[in-house]
């Protein structure tokens, strides 16, 4: 059986999905450097936490729910 973080491919998330996570977290902060920095702590801690995916959902949707965590930390704090 492959090890779970096998199931992610970090190599290629920046050319899949940054520009669909930006977009999304420029929407929901309302600045794009903000933005930025949410879609570069996302991938970080989707990095740090990829024994954490269980694949029951495709690497976009497991990114989405980190970026939503974090984008709402940050509201929270403002």
């Amino acid at each position: 059986m492959p090890q779970k973080s096998n199931l992610l491919n970090p190599d290629k998330w920046i050319d899949n999905y940054a520009d669909y996570l930006f977009n999304y977290a420029v929407v929901r902060v309302n600045n794009a450097d903000l933005a930025k920095d949410l879609v570069q702590d996302t991938f970080i801690a989707g990095i740090k936490s990829a024994k954490n995916f269980k694949g029951k959902s495709n690497e976009r949707t497991w990114l989405i729910s980190i970026l939503k965590k974090k984008g709402n930390r940050l509201l929270q704090k403002n």
